[in-house]
């Protein structure tokens, strides 16, 4: 279980940093903030690939998952060094051919032998997108220190998205917790509703943590982004990014133990 949430973890915090990564342009940061977020995510889908390959996880969607993990590994490398060659077109077809490669990784494989992996699958690519947006805005903030004279609207795109992938991860637990105990067989069932309850503490502090905290920062951090205040909405994106983190793992650990998205 510890190794297929760390893969997961590092798949879903690889996926979502590279696909966000372009919601503010290459011009307007700089390469240097491209190169620190494609070596971070080299990193983090190399840890992913070294988890799934040591783990002995069974079924046919592994070698599959191994497969494009390692493709998407590849061409984020090809797409990191290639900032410095500048040749537009070869830069972003590794770009986009790592993000589509990343996401048959962690959207379809890790579920592929559940039959509700679809709704597992969108839950996979939100929480993503969360994870990444969150760590994305937290360390744009600290660029300022790099790079004082830095526009305010990168700051003000990342930490838009994440608020609103925030709120969005909120109506998405709402809906899927509803479907799946509403229509899931078993769910309906007194063993289903015990399985629930056995883990109610830890469904409390994922909801807690992972959605209630971060959406009781969003209004300062978008307060203090509209004021220009750099240091001010980093240390809040830093302590809402450090309750998504838990947040979501503990939502990978639930949505493992009982088969709901969490």
């Amino acid at each position: 279980m510890v190794l297929r949430i760390s893969f997961l973890y590092f798949s879903f915090l690889a996926w979502g940093c590279l696909a966000l990564l372009p919601v503010v342009r290459l011009q307007e940061v700089g390469q240097g903030f491209y190169r620190f977020f494609g070596f971070l995510c080299v990193g983090l889908q190399t840890l992913a690939l070294g988890l799934l390959l040591m783990g002995g996880f069974s079924g046919g969607q592994t070698q599959a998952s191994a497969w494009a993990l390692g493709a998407s590994l590849f061409f984020t490398l090809c797409f990191t060094i290639s900032l410095r060659i500048r040749v537009r077109w070869f830069l972003w077809v590794c770009f986009w051919l790592a993000v589509c490669a990343g996401f048959l990784g962690l959207g379809f494989f890790p579920w592929s032998a559940d039959p509700d992996w679809g709704f597992l699958s969108l839950h996979a690519v939100i929480s993503s997108l969360v994870l990444g947006a969150g760590i994305l805005a937290m360390m744009l903030g600290h660029w300022y220190l790099v790079t004082p004279k830095l526009s305010i609207t990168p700051l003000k795109r990342y930490a838009a998205s994440y608020i609103l992938l925030t709120v969005l991860t909120a109506l998405e637990l709402l809906t899927q917790y509803y479907f799946a105990v509403g229509f899931k067989p078993g769910f309906s069932t007194p063993a289903g509703t015990q399985l629930i309850r056995g883990e109610l503490f830890f469904v409390l502090f994922r909801v807690t943590w992972g959605v209630a905290a971060p959406l009781g920062m969003a209004y300062g951090i978008w307060t203090t982004v509209k004021m220009r205040s750099t240091q001010s909405a980093t240390g809040i994106l830093y302590a809402s990014m450090v309750c998504t983190m838990i947040g979501e793992g503990m939502g990978l650990y639930l949505t493992l133990r009982t088969g709901i998205p969490f």
